[in-house]
């Protein structure tokens, strides 16, 4: 029986790290990613938090993480030095992944 449960657990957790999210979900963030780069990754003089928290919000809803949680990533340095949107898009889709189990985008 603990064996059961032990292949169980590891079953649900590589069906779980193989989960896109649902169309309309992936579009959402997918667009919403790629549209606002320019202001996620803001220099200095200019206020990115509206973005992130945004995005934050729309990827906690999608998966069921906490923002803060998005919030702590889409802070971290290596984020805010993407060199290009797809780049951000796949980074942010590769955490989300990792955090969650979910992605919205194939690589």
């Amino acid at each position: 029986m603990k064996h059961f449960i032990v292949l169980l657990l590891f079953c649900s957790t590589a069906f779980m790290a193989q989960t896109k999210l649902e169309s309309t979900l992936s579009t959402e963030l997918i667009s919403f990613t790629l549209f606002n780069y320019d202001n996620l990754i803001a220099d200095s003089y200019e206020d990115q938090s509206p973005y992130m928290t945004q995005l934050a919000y729309l990827l906690g809803r999608a998966t069921q993480v906490p923002e803060s949680q998005y919030l702590a990533i889409l802070n971290r340095a290596s984020f805010k030095t993407e060199s290009s949107p797809i780049n951000y898009m796949m980074a942010l889709n590769a955490k989300t992944k990792e955090l969650s189990g979910y992605y919205f985008v194939d690589e």
